[in-house]
């Protein structure tokens, strides 16, 4: 994944607007082709994400995560579909400070779940990289002998769109809470103090 260039307007807008600037990454293949098209416009409040997919020179959105205002917690609507006819097929609704973000649908079920892996003290203070880790399905636990078959809840599999739009929303969960940029500063993270020679 790599951010597309946006040459001096680029430069500018990073450092004018931060989390609140526009953006358009790149997914590529093992190959280095570009598959899928990540795109999020400036906004002030609330944050939305794109995920694009070209068929020749038609591009196709596959879905869109929409940040939902919240005083503390952090909250998302996330759809699949196509131009004017999405679909929810999940929410997020994580507490304040959360590093994992768990995506129900309507039935209140984790369909797919986001967590930050915490990455070292010293990556976390001086860089502005991140792990993440995608789960499509939630954890199984091993089939009981007792269970009877109408107790085991089955989960349905994400289709390759809904896959792709949480991947987009993991870059916008990124970007709105984990980003350097959001905490303001944006250079070394210790003040330093220096002696004027008086």
């Amino acid at each position: 994944m790599a951010e597309e260039d946006r040459g001096i307007w680029g430069v500018f807008s990073r450092q004018l607007f931060r989390t609140h600037r526009a953006f358009r990454s790149v997914i590529m293949d093992r190959e280095g082709r570009p598959v899928l098209w990540i795109h999020r416009p400036f906004s002030w409040i609330n944050s939305r994400i794109y995920v694009q997919r070209k068929i020749e020179e038609d591009v196709v959105v596959l879905g869109e995560a929409q940040q939902e205002w919240h005083l503390w917690r952090r909250r998302y609507n996330v759809f699949t579909g196509r131009e004017g006819d999405f679909e929810q097929f999940a929410r997020v609704d994580a507490p304040f400070l959360s590093w994992e973000f768990y995506l129900q649908d309507a039935n209140d079920d984790n369909v797919a779940s986001i967590q930050k892996n915490f990455a070292g003290f010293g990556r976390e203070i001086f860089t502005d990289t991140g792990q993440y880790a995608l789960t499509f399905r939630p954890h199984q636990t091993a089939p009981s002998a007792l269970a009877s078959p109408e107790k085991q809840t089955l989960y349905r599999r994400l289709t390759l769109e809904e896959r792709a739009t949480v991947l987009a929303l993991s870059v916008g969960i990124d970007f709105d809470y984990f980003s350097r940029h959001s905490e303001g500063g944006g250079g070394l993270p210790f003040f330093f103090w220096w002696n004027s020679g008086d």
